[in-house]
């Protein structure tokens, strides 16, 4: 079963070559890559609604996974619609806040054909995943940057604006972000958290978490006073590729001690489009469900 539900995977591509000189108005007082996170992080906050194809490749038990899927999104209330390209093409998932329970509404498009319902917080949704439903769209890179522009007090050292190129034929802007002082460092349980409290508190992958305590069976598998090990920022080496003219990151490539770790890329994007109820309803019947 677990096959069946890993819709969050995203399909292999090729890594991008980074190498590009820093065009004239890009060449400002100041440390413009910073300029350009703010705004990153702005647009991000204010989508309301989202609609795009998410393509992803993540090292999962030393293995590089991919996938392919396309995704709806409102913000407020969350709410979240999947329906998977690759692998289990047509698997479709719904969930939100005061829907379902809190689960999240599988039709899975093969056997045994019949719908179902699974907790979030399970091992059906998140047994090798690197990341929550919750995080969705751009859930996971905003809480990122949030954390770097709220804690990094040497943040323009850590932050270069590479220069521009060309994605889908189209000149993108190119930052990267390089923490030198990446390593593994002790960290004792607080009453009340698990490994995605933590991810949030520290602004570290949680399932990175999982790779450095493999004494950890899962993302709850943690009590007060444990001591763990956890990474002192999210990537040793972040490459974001933003769209000047929405200033969202379409390209994500985070590095580790090992290489890559994990990279998504967004294309057929729709921002803050009008969605009617039945976007986020297994009534709608453009859906299987």
């Amino acid at each position: 079963m677990k096959d069946l539900f890993s819709i969050r995977r995203n399909l292999l591509f090729a890594l991008l070559g980074i190498g590009m000189a820093v065009p004239a108005q890009a060449q400002t007082d100041g440390n413009p890559g910073v300029g350009l996170l703010k705004r990153v992080s702005n647009s991000i906050d204010n989508l309301i609604t989202l609609q795009c194809r998410v393509k992803r490749i993540e090292r999962v038990n030393g293995q590089m996974e991919s996938g392919d899927i396309r995704v709806k999104v409102n913000s407020r209330p969350q709410k979240v619609y999947v329906y998977n390209i690759n692998p289990n093409e047509g698997t479709e998932l719904l969930w939100g806040e005061g829907y379902n329970d809190g689960k999240a509404y599988i039709h899975p498009n093969q056997f045994p054909w019949v719908n179902v319902s699974l907790s979030p917080n399970g091992d059906q949704m998140l047994d090798d995943q690197h990341h929550h439903i919750s995080s969705t769209g751009f859930g996971c890179i905003r809480s990122l940057l949030k954390h770097m522009l709220g804690k990094c007090h040497d943040i323009d050292q850590r932050v270069t604006y590479v220069g521009q190129e060309k994605w889908y034929g189209k000149a993108h802007d190119v930052i990267k972000i390089v923490n030198n002082d990446y390593k593994f460092v002790n960290y004792t349980v607080q009453a009340g958290e698990d490994l995605l409290k933590i991810d949030a508190k520290l602004g570290v992958p949680s399932y990175k978490l999982l790779e450095l305590n493999p004494e950890c069976d899962d993302y709850f598998d943690v009590k007060a006073g444990q001591v763990i090990k956890v990474p002192t920022a999210y990537g040793k080496e972040i490459v974001l590729i933003i769209d000047p003219a929405t200033h969202l990151p379409v390209v994500q490539l985070i590095y580790d001690d090992k290489g890559l770790f994990e990279k998504y890329e967004y294309s057929e994007i729709k921002v803050n489009p009008r969605f009617s109820t039945l976007e986020f309803s297994e009534d709608n019947e453009a859906y299987g469900f």
